[in-house]
């Protein structure tokens, strides 16, 4: 397995394992990727999506038969050494992230992080939950 920068040829793969898992899949640029990639197949992918108050990581997703082998964990581990600015993420799976830094935060998330009213309208799960790893701000 090798982590590389995605490209443009990428997305459509990258596009359908968001949709598959029911990850983010609005706004995606392939520079904001990372893959994991064996056998010319990509097998995971996640980003850390640039907004103009916030870095945010996200998308993260194992193709569920290389799950439970350290993919995702390889794939934020590289993500995060891209930035030295505070890195913020939403998820259903807090647990997952704590092992990275990631603490929950009990405020609102910057406000370029804010979905839209249909896209939070058309989310079916409960219980989202704000993170933040503290890389350079005092939160």
């Amino acid at each position: 397995m090798k982590l590389r920068k995605a490209c443009a040829s990428d997305m459509p793969t990258i596009y359908n394992i968001a949709l598959k898992y029911d990850l983010e899949s609005d706004d995606m640029k392939a520079d904001e990727f990372l893959v994991a990639e064996e056998n010319n197949n990509i097998i995971g992918i996640g980003r850390l999506k640039i907004h103009p108050d916030a870095i945010e990581l996200g998308t993260i997703g194992v193709v569920e038969e290389y799950r439970n082998k350290g993919i995702a964990t390889k794939i934020i581990n590289a993500l995060l050494k891209k930035t030295n600015s505070d890195v913020y993420l939403t998820t259903l799976i807090p647990e997952f992230f704590e092992q990275f830094g990631f603490r929950k935060l009990g405020a609102s998330p910057p406000d370029a992080m804010i979905r839209t009213k249909e896209w939070c309208e058309g989310c079916k799960k409960q219980g989202c939950i704000l993170m933040v790893k503290i890389l350079n701000s005092k939160l």
